[in-house]
């Protein structure tokens, strides 16, 4: 497995200039210039691992319909909005990367949590390259530390629109992260990157991801703060 990025983590895959996030080909670029992937997964109604960010096709494919409640082969029958691919399975990108590069999947919230972890296990065990996980819901992030096989982080964002106000006060505790949740890392929105909780879990000499990085002055910035990078935009650090 190519290296020369590792620290530089493809948001997405390597999108924009026609190429839609998180599709084949978007992962295929990322592959080609040796940047690590970062990618979600949802489960679908008849229990098919999709790599797709947003929990509704809305923004990508203009269809106000939620991801969970199709079956795979519905997706299929919708296109992207200005751009071509359709929604991969995390099967056909594993075949793709096939140990290449390195993954960070992000286990996206979902109705039945448990389930899409034991799918996700279940698709995993299969496959030999490396693998982070991470997730914004820290009941995963429990599910796959006790499985002891996968480095797992835990998705925080400091601002408090952005989730239930008791979410926000919990996760944002650097006590509850580090005694609690307990993760191997911490992935952290680039915004709050000197607030005094990332400086609490600097101390705890727990590994910081930083994202979304778009600009070499963010990523002069995300330096400071943190240790690898979820980056956009990856023309300029080729």
């Amino acid at each position: 497995m190519r290296q020369k990025f590792s620290n530089i983590i493809s948001h997405r895959g390597y999108h924009g200039d026609g190429i839609i996030e998180n599709t084949l080909e978007a992962f295929s670029k990322s592959i080609r210039y040796s940047f690590p992937i970062e990618l979600d997964v949802y489960l679908t109604k008849d229990h098919q691992l999709v790599v797709f960010h947003d929990s509704t096709l809305k923004r990508l494919m203009g269809i106000d319909q939620r991801v969970e409640d199709c079956n795979y082969s519905e997706l299929l029958q919708f296109s992207f909005l200005g751009g071509k691919g359709k929604i991969p399975l995390l099967l056909e990108v594993l075949e793709l990367v096939n140990g290449k590069v390195s993954l960070l999947i992000e286990v996206k919230r979902s109705k039945n949590y448990r389930k899409v972890c034991q799918a996700l296990w279940e698709l995993l065990l299969k496959y030999s390259g490396p693998v982070k996980i991470q997730s914004f819901d820290f009941r995963i992030v429990r599910w796959f530390l006790r499985k002891k096989r996968y480095p797992v982080g835990l998705l925080i964002s400091p601002n408090p629109k952005a989730q239930y106000y008791w979410y926000y006060l919990l996760v944002n505790c650097s006590f509850f992260v580090q005694h609690v949740v307990r993760p191997d890392f911490v992935s952290y929105d680039i915004h709050g990157g000197n607030s005094d909780f990332l400086k609490a879990i600097r101390r705890a000499n727990i590994p910081i991801y930083l994202w979304t990085i778009r600009t070499e002055k963010e990523l002069q910035k995300a330096k400071k703060y943190g240790d690898f990078y979820i980056t956009e935009g990856l023309g300029s650090f080729r």
